[in-house]
């Protein structure tokens, strides 16, 4: 029995130191192994020398070079009063008075303009629709010959606009005005708004051949703000010698749509930056893209996403919010990014 006891425990020994040599064995390889592949690893790395520079490329991130990139912009609340779109009616006051004015007559000369002239160098208007009014009277003369176009009414003040609708109510015998706008409401207080008449008859029913006039004004941001059908809406009865610059999308949108200011702005308000926007070309090829916005009326600013890699134009809508203008085709490179060429957008 001791025998057979020395005998297993000598086994078992033997079993041991066995098994201890295979796991040295073992482990000596996995070391080796793991020696071998840091040193791999080692061989395929750059050699870099340790007093040079490095310049580091950072990642650039690439974008679409069509696609219209927005960021937000903290726009003053009041401003929503400002801008070529505002709308001003019988329920729609005009605030803000703070208008850049000229004398026409004296930009006129200054831009030896001859194709057609205000009442006097009292009427002043926006400076900004000076070169559009110019462009549009001009290109009329080269195509009908015809230069006794005279502007006869611009910008009123407040005082100017009661004396005239006071004259109107003693004209009439009316306690309202179908012709003359209250004070504080008329288009012709904001500087955008412009009367014709003619030197010849001094008259303007804008017919023969100065429907081409009504025709053309989009192209130069113009409308006929009072049309004949649209009188329930405006409250104003026709006047086919008033007219007013919104620009150029915007007139172009409401002429072949027949819509008056009033009905586009009220359609612009279902094109929210959220929701689809309002997409159209013009006759002339140009891409717009056009968005509402509503006003923060609680805060004095509102946040209004707009682009950074495309012109657009930002006006107020003189009610609820602000109105933004992309020109589409006036996309331009983000600084710090990569744009992706068009061949590359058709390969993916």
């Amino acid at each position: 029995m001791k025998e057979n006891k020395r005998s297993s425990i000598k086994s078992a020994k033997l079993f041991t130191e066995v098994c201890v040599l295979v796991t040295l064995a073992i482990t000596a390889v996995y070391i080796g192994a793991k020696e071998i592949r840091q040193t791999e690893d080692i061989s395929r790395a750059p050699i870099v020398d340790s007093g040079a520079d490095i310049d580091i490329e950072e990642p650039t991130e690439v974008v679409d070079e069509n696609k219209i990139i927005f960021e937000g912009s903290e726009i003053p609340t009041k401003d929503k009063f400002k801008g070529d779109l505002i709308l001003v009616n019988n329920n729609t006051q005009y605030f803000t008075g703070d208008e850049e004015l000229v004398s026409l007559n004296t930009q006129l000369r200054q831009d030896g303009v001859t194709s057609f002239t205000a009442n006097d160098n009292s009427l002043k208007v926006r400076k900004e629709i000076c070169t559009p009014l110019e462009n549009l009277l001009n290109e009329f003369k080269a195509q009908k010959q015809i230069d006794d176009v005279v502007i006869i009414s611009g910008f009123r003040t407040q005082e100017k606009q009661q004396q005239l609708y006071d004259a109107d109510l003693v004209k009439t015998g009316l306690d309202y005005s179908e012709l003359v706008a209250k004070p504080g409401y008329s288009e012709h207080q904001t500087g955008f708004a412009v009367d014709f008449t003619t030197s010849t008859t001094w008259d303007y029913d804008g017919l023969g051949d100065y429907e081409w006039i009504d025709e053309n004004c989009w192209k130069y941001g113009f409308v006929l703000r009072y049309p004949e059908n649209k009188t329930d809406i405006t409250q104003i009865r026709y006047e086919p010698w008033h007219y007013r610059y919104v620009g150029v999308p915007h007139a172009y949108y409401m002429y072949k749509n027949g819509l008056c200011m009033e009905e586009y702005i009220e359609k612009l308000r279902s094109y929210t930056y959220e929701g689809g926007h309002l997409e159209f070309t013009d006759d002339l090829g140009v891409k717009y893209e056009i968005y509402f916005v509503k006003s923060d009326d609680g805060a004095e600013t509102t946040f209004v996403p707009v682009p950074v890699n495309a012109t657009y134009d930002i006006s107020g809508n003189n009610v609820d919010g602000f109105i933004v203008t992309l020109y589409a085709d006036q996309i331009t490179a983000i600084p710090g990014m990569e744009n992706t060429t068009s061949a590359e957008s058709q390969a993916e």
